[in-house]
């Protein structure tokens, strides 16, 4: 399945006011991954970013009913978040895959790593910066050999 599969790492501080932008983009990409064969999509499901992304794969599913959306869940503690999007999101995903029983400091490299490993394609919202986690996953990514999509974040556009 993994030569189906895309995943998705962002930027978890998107200012609310770009989200309905980095939503459209992330939906051509998402679409753009869909044409080239996945039906699976996973979702680190944090704020900004993952929610935006497992939004669109939502969306992307009313239409075409093969799509699978896809938690990775880095330790169970997560799963009691308040947070009412996550909440309403995680109900409607395929599969909720939990990494860890607790946390450790780690957990989210080791995320990340099962995210990569399981999928043939990565989307990154990115600032171009070399350095921080996603530009680590990207690296990861090309090293594993997998296709990557990147987008520049909306607030690169327009600046402030």
């Amino acid at each position: 399945m993994r030569e189906k599969t895309c995943c998705v790492f962002g930027h978890r501080d998107s200012p609310p006011s770009e989200a309905a932008l980095l939503s459209l983009r992330l939906s051509a990409e998402i679409m753009k991954a869909f044409k080239a064969g996945c039906t699976r999509f996973i979702s680190g499901m944090a704020q900004g970013t993952d929610l935006i992304f497992a939004e669109n794969v939502l969306i992307l599913k009313k239409y075409f009913p093969q799509i699978e959306l896809v938690a990775a869940i880095s330790h169970r503690g997560l799963l009691r978040s308040r947070d009412e999007e996550f909440q309403r999101l995680i109900k409607q995903c395929d599969r909720v895959e939990v990494l860890s029983e607790h946390y450790y400091p780690g957990v989210k490299g080791a995320r990340t790593r099962w995210m990569l490993k399981n999928s043939c394609r990565l989307i990154a919202v990115w600032d171009y910066k070399e350095h921080g986690a996603v530009f680590r996953a990207i690296a990861r990514a090309v090293k594993m050999g997998l296709t990557v999509q990147d987008i520049e974040p909306i607030v690169f556009y327009f600046p402030r």
